[in-house]
């Protein structure tokens, strides 16, 4: 019955990996290497580990040698203790209110398609966006997102688009398109207004900002933005589509880790300033 039980599980897991990809289409050097097929590999194992105890009438875990299984033992509860920790950190973003003045905007990219569309979760930060900009008149905004590898149109252009189309006066809107991460955004978010205001960096960082990114994502952004320099940070959280919330904490999860390391070991990222 438990080899039942994995096979299920796991075919989950696969159809998970298709219904992502087909959510939002890319190209197919951008499909193979999706992050959304760690939910392939984890279905594959998991069907394989059921397939395997259906034939032999045992676990593929007895088979193993006993510094292999001690290996396994010691390290999965500090993978869940590290992961559990940093979604505590994730889940807990600074949100401001609506209401709440801002000198700027940055709105971050987060992906588009092969035919130039962006998702939902993208089109769900354009509109929280839209929303605070028509609140606060005097408050500019800068939309970040380069060309990501693998796919033909840079994220930043269509983004101001859909905020004209939205009401939005196009002169408020800058638009940055060389972005490749989350921290370049920042780093070239400033740049830009630095050149388009004729201010310095040290007085780009002084101002008031408010972050308009995905919930999942909002903690790593104003994490990044405080240690880049940026004095003053608020943040805005748009939702993601239901079907995609698994997968975006468990990237997250991930991202997150992967953050801790960098600062850990190199130090990077550091101030604008430096």
């Amino acid at each position: 019955m438990f080899s039942i039980f994995l096979i299920v599980i796991g075919a989950i897991f696969v159809f998970y990996d298709f219904i992502l990809i087909i959510s939002n289409p890319g190209t197919f050097l951008d499909n193979l290497t999706s992050f959304t097929h760690i939910w392939l590999a984890m279905g594959a194992l998991l069907i394989f580990l059921g397939i395997y105890r259906r034939k032999t009438g045992h676990s593929f875990w007895s088979i193993l040698k006993k510094w292999v299984k001690l290996t396994i033992v010691s390290i999965t509860p500090l993978i869940l203790l590290i992961s559990i920790v940093n979604l505590c950190f994730i889940l807990n973003p600074k949100i401001t209110s609506m209401d709440d003045e801002a000198d700027c905007v940055i709105l971050l990219g987060g992906g588009i398609d092969k035919d130039g569309k962006l998702p939902k979760a993208v089109l769900n930060r354009v509109n929280k966006a839209a929303e605070y900009l028509k609140l606060h008149e005097q408050t500019i905004c800068v939309v970040t997102g380069g060309t990501l590898k693998w796919l033909p149109f840079a994220e930043a252009p269509e983004i101001k688009r859909q905020l004209v189309r939205s009401g939005i006066d196009e002169d408020r809107v800058l638009v940055e398109d060389q972005a490749q991460d989350t921290i370049q955004n920042f780093q070239l978010s400033c740049k830009l207004l630095a050149e388009e205001t004729g201010l310095s960096k040290e007085q780009i960082l002084e101002k008031d900002f408010v972050i308009v990114t995905n919930g999942f994502h909002l903690r790593r952004a104003q994490r990044l933005a405080k240690r880049m320099g940026f004095k003053n940070v608020k943040g805005i959280a748009a939702k993601c589509p239901a079907i995609s919330i698994p997968h975006n904490y468990l990237r997250e999860i991930c991202a997150y880790i992967k953050l801790n390391l960098r600062i850990l070991l190199t130090g990077q990222p550091e101030s604008l300033l430096s």
